[in-house]
C-alpha cells in the first residue's frame, strides 16, 4: 500500500516540477540585432561566472541596443533577482513576457512565475521561491 502511495506522490511531484523550467539566461541569434546579441552573450558568460554587476551592465547594454529583445529583459531580470533587486526584476520579467508571450522558456521559468505570483504553493516550495 505504501509503495503505491509513494509512487503516486512521486509522479505528482514530477508532473508539477516539470511545469516550471529551470531558470537560466537565454541566448539570441544575432540576425536581428548583432550588437544586442553580442552584449547579451557576454552578459550570459558573466552571469554563469557569478559576476552579477558585470552581467547586469551587459544586459542593460543589450537592451539599449535593442529595447525589444525579450531575452535581454529576461536575463536582466534573472540577474536583478540574484542581486536582490526584486522590484526591478519583476518589471523586466513582465517586459520580457509582453515582448514574447509565447516563449515557453520565459513563461515557464520558475523564477519568472514566482516573481509574478503565478506559482502554486507546491511549485514555490519545490523551487525555494516565493512571490517578491
Amino acid at each position: 500500500m505504501h509503495r503505491g502511495i509513494s509512487t503516486i506522490v512521486l509522479g505528482c511531484l514530477l508532473v508539477v516540477t516539470g511545469c516550471a523550467t529551470p531558470s537560466g539566461p537565454l541566448a539570441v541569434l544575432p540576425m536581428t540585432s548583432p550588437a544586442a546579441a553580442q552584449q547579451n552573450l557576454e552578459g550570459i558568460q558573466q552571469y554563469h561566472s557569478g559576476k552579477w554587476q558585470e552581467a547586469k551592465s551587459l544586459f542593460e547594454s543589450a537592451i539599449q541596443a535593442d529595447p525589444e529583445l525579450p531575452e535581454a529583459h529576461f536575463n536582466l531580470a534573472l540577474t536583478l533577482h540574484q542581486l536582490g533587486d526584486h522590484r526591478e526584476a519583476t518589471i523586466h520579467f513582465k517586459r520580457a513576457s509582453e515582448l514574447d508571450p509565447a516563449n515557453k522558456e520565459i513563461i515557464g521559468s520558475s523564477v519568472y512565475r514566482n516573481h509574478l505570483g503565478l506559482s502554486s504553493t507546491l511549485e514555490k516550495h519545490l523551487s525555494g521561491g516565493y512571490r517578491y
